[in-house]
């Protein structure tokens, strides 16, 4: 699996979300991102492109996987973009209370360990006002595909490095207790096996002080 998951698996992700559908939606995640942002499952760093230099103070970014991590540090040095990458997951954030005014999470809730403990820390590190913008793929909203993605989950789990395709990311956003308006799940075509990952795009705000 370290093979896999550290070599091979960065390698297809990048490969298998190349595509300007998906760019735009990278877009329309980060676009907005200003002030001090925090990145969450950084990944390769592919969010890195669509960021406004003109709105982001600071950029600090974590991501647990030496492989992606290999890729990501070198998008930053071709960016010139001075970005914070802390080689670790997001359960336990090394940043004080109210350090952020944005964190982003881009189809990392899916993979993380415990994603009631991850939203805790983003709720810690954000200030009050602050937004947690997301692209996310989630538990179908149709019965008969959420009962596939519960049998699929396991080979996914595998083929995935722990992603899962069940998980209700929006319910667990807002038992956080964060302010999220009503989010409508989307088909991506250009997602692999789209059908299976339907996908939620949102704005979520910690309250105001």
């Amino acid at each position: 699996m370290g093979i896999y998951s550290e070599r091979i698996f960065p390698w297809l992700v990048d490969r298998a979300l190349d595509k300007p559908a998906i760019d735009e939606r990278r877009a329309r995640l980060v676009g907005n991102a200003s002030g001090d942002v925090l990145e969450i499952g950084f990944g390769t760093g592919a969010t890195l492109p669509f960021y406004d230099r003109a709105r982001v103070r600071s950029l600090s970014v974590v991501e647990p996987s030496a492989g992606m991590n290999r890729h990501a540090r070198a998008r930053i040095e071709q960016s010139g973009w001075t970005v914070r990458l802390d080689a670790l997951a997001g359960e336990y954030l090394p940043y004080e209370d109210n350090s952020f005014d944005c964190v982003v999470s881009s189809l990392t809730l899916c993979t993380v360990t415990n994603p009631a403990q991850v939203l805790k820390e983003v709720w810690r590190v954000l200030r009050p006002g602050g937004a947690l913008r997301f692209l996310e793929h989630v538990a179908s909203d149709d019965p008969a595909r959420r009962k596939w993605q519960d049998r699929l989950n396991p080979v996914q789990q595998v083929v995935g490095v722990g992603c899962n395709l069940n998980r209700d990311t929006v319910a667990a956003v807002r038992a956080a207790g964060f302010i999220l308006d009503p989010v409508n799940q989307q088909i991506e075509p250009s997602f692999p096996f789209a059908a299976y990952v339907p996908i939620v795009e949102g704005v979520a705000y910690k309250p105001p002080a």
